[in-house]
């Protein structure tokens, strides 16, 4: 039986993710290397690629599908936050937990983990399109994200304007400016970043691979929330946003990235941002885990749909 090539190139994810796993386990890469590797991922190189994705002729069609995947994308986000809202009432989290839960509601990994899935699914064109699409995530996942996280857990954080500029916001802001502005960068330029965003899938893929070969599965025993917040981030969001979308008549590209995207385990950094901030990092930390390890069996369903036109 052959299986189709988007299933394949999904398939050659996982592949890197069991290396990652496999270095983890070994001890090649230790938690000191992933912490590096990951400076690199969020500092350098996602933002490398954002710039790189977009240094495309600008056209007219280009730029409405971008301010009109923008748009999508906050759409997302918004019905995010309503629905998030209602599950974790649902499910019976409460404290610093309930924080937990509702970030890994919202946030998807749809950065490290989306932009290599994307790729595999919809090709390398589409990158452009997720770029923009992920524009929302960095300036909400940083600033709203860890104020969640907080306030379940009792804390105070505020928000301010510095919250919300990332590497990766900042790297949207000025790729989009060059492709407003047709500013193509200089050559030499364009290729660095050019082969510095490559190496966003392998890095990310095995990154996510040794994080997980780090963590306590004990602390996934047991615990039913785990499963019901990871089903829901896995599927049942994906799908409720595939509805909303399909009411509003859209198709295409502007139906399949945003749901692809959403369709991505919890957000990586939801430990890192629980920790720093005073949340409840150790069930942050099992819902990555876990989410990550359903995702071995959700995304190669999500590669084989074909999604309207």
């Amino acid at each position: 039986m052959s299986l189709s090539p988007t299933v394949v190139q999904t398939l050659v994810l996982f592949v890197l993710m069991a290396i990652g796993f496999g270095a983890g386990k070994a001890r090649m890469l230790d938690d000191a290397g992933s912490k590096g590797i990951s400076r690199l991922l969020v500092n350098f190189i996602l933002p490398a690629l954002i710039i790189e994705s977009m240094q495309r002729p600008f056209t007219a069609e280009l730029r409405d599908l971008a301010f009109r995947m923008l748009g999508v994308s906050f759409l997302a986000y918004a019905l995010a936050f309503a629905l998030s809202w209602i599950f974790v009432r649902a499910i019976g989290s409460k404290g610093p937990e309930r924080g937990a839960h509702a970030f890994g509601a919202v946030f998807s990994n749809c950065a490290f983990m989306g932009f290599p899935v994307v790729e595999a699914i919809l090709g390398k064109d589409a990158i452009f399109a997720a770029s923009i699409a992920n524009i929302p995530f960095q300036l909400l996942a940083f600033s709203v994200g860890p104020y969640m996280l907080a306030k379940a857990a009792g804390g105070k954080i505020r928000l301010g304007a510095s919250s919300f500029v990332t590497p990766a916001a900042v790297a949207s802001v000025l790729g989009f400016g060059f492709f407003v502005g047709n500013i193509a960068l200089p050559e030499a330029l364009g290729g660095a970043l050019g082969i510095l965003g490559d190496t966003t899938t392998p890095l990310s893929m095995v990154l996510i691979g040794s994080i997980i070969a780090r963590m306590d599965y004990r602390m996934a025993i047991g615990k039913a929330r785990l499963y019901a917040t990871s089903l829901y981030r896995l599927a049942l969001f994906p799908l409720a946003l595939f509805g909303a979308l399909r009411a509003m008549g859209l198709g295409g590209l502007l139906l399949s990235l945003p749901v692809i995207l959403a369709a991505m385990p919890v957000a990586a950094n939801s430990a890192i941002l629980a920790e720093a901030y005073g949340g409840d990092s150790e069930t942050a930390s099992s819902l990555v885990l876990v989410s990550t390890i359903l995702s071995l069996l959700t995304i190669p369903v999500l590669a084989a749909i074909r999604f309207p036109s």
